[in-house]
């Protein structure tokens, strides 16, 4: 009997392990939640060559927006478990659920965390002409005349470091939700909105002008592209510290061994000098990961955002 059961694990492990070398029998499809030309989209037509070459098939970046992202990651939620389609978000995967009491999917149970490639720091940024130097002088003026502060859309990222600070700070902001980053940077130019926590590939063009001035980095680091602007830390905020990562997804169910290659084969993609100039001017830090600790990392800020949306009164 024992020998039987060795023989049917070692069969079971070896179908296993075939399944990863034939992985990919054909074009990859990766969806990316969101418009072409934002963050995410960018990031993965930069690194998407690079897998072409590991994988010997395209890559194909299918933009499926709407919903916040909600829409793409539902549809990857669905597709068959094999690896051929694959989902790229960014961190609005583990905010979004904190506001919504239903979605189509389940975070936890209906995808498989695979990689988490890199991700961007957040400024707090005004405009140019508000006539703030710093962050201490905004905040004080919001006590005496309230202000607005935009976010990039209801449960995103932006959504979230908007309301941490506001937490941390104790301004006095009203939020207001656009439906993107852009338009959230040109509420700051028009003046519509106050401040925003946008990155540096949203914002940077305007700060390079002066027409957005960053006031901070939001988290415990200043960043080379801009090492005069202090971090929300050096100021006093020790709570502050949210970014905008970029993860890699697969629907529950996809042998693990697919998820282990892809996992080792993003984490070599990244190291492709080409890819490394291309993007990190856009402030991206890429980050090589684990499998293991990607997933405990999703769980972690699944938990700790919708403890912020319940004690700012924001849940469902």
């Amino acid at each position: 009997m024992k020998k039987l059961l060795l023989t049917a694990a070692l069969a079971l492990g070896l179908a296993h392990g075939a399944q990863a070398q034939e992985f990919p029998e054909g074009p990859v499809t990766i969806v990316v939640p969101y418009s072409p030309s934002g963050n995410t989209d960018v990031f993965m037509r930069h690194l998407a060559p690079s897998l072409e070459e590991k994988w010997g098939q395209p890559v194909v970046v299918d933009n499926r927006p709407g919903g916040g992202s909600m829409v793409g990651t539902a549809y990857v939620s669905q597709a068959k478990p094999d690896g051929q389609t694959l989902l790229l978000t960014s961190s609005a995967f583990v905010t979004a659920p904190a506001l919504q009491a239903s979605l189509p999917f389940d975070p936890r149970a209906d995808l498989m965390p695979i990689a988490n490639p890199g991700f961007v720091s957040f400024l707090l940024v005004v405009n140019g002409e508000s006539g703030y130097e710093t962050l201490e002088e905004f905040i004080a003026d919001s006590k005496e005349s309230p202000k607005f502060g935009a976010t990039a859309g209801l449960g995103t990222t932006t959504h979230f470091a908007m309301e941490q600070f506001l937490a941390e700070s104790g301004a006095n902001v009203d939020v207001v939700h656009f439906k993107g980053g852009g338009p959230a940077v040109v509420s700051i130019l028009s003046r519509e909105a106050d401040i925003y926590g946008s990155s540096v590939s949203s914002a940077g063009e305007h700060i390079k002008t002066g027409a957005v001035k960053p006031l901070a980095i939001i988290g415990d680091d200043r960043i080379p592209l801009l090492p005069d602007v202090p971090s929300t830390k050096e100021l006093g905020f020790d709570g502050l510290n949210i970014k905008q990562w970029i993860g890699l997804f697969a629907p529950a169910g996809t042998d693990p061994a697919i998820i282990e290659k892809v996992n080792a084969d993003v984490n070599a993609a990244i190291q492709n000098a080409d890819f490394i100039e291309t993007v990190t001017p856009l402030d991206w830090t890429l980050n090589t990961s684990s499998v293991e600790g990607f997933t405990d990392k999703v769980n972690t800020e699944l938990d700790i955002w919708k403890q912020l949306a319940i004690d700012r009164g924001l849940a469902q």
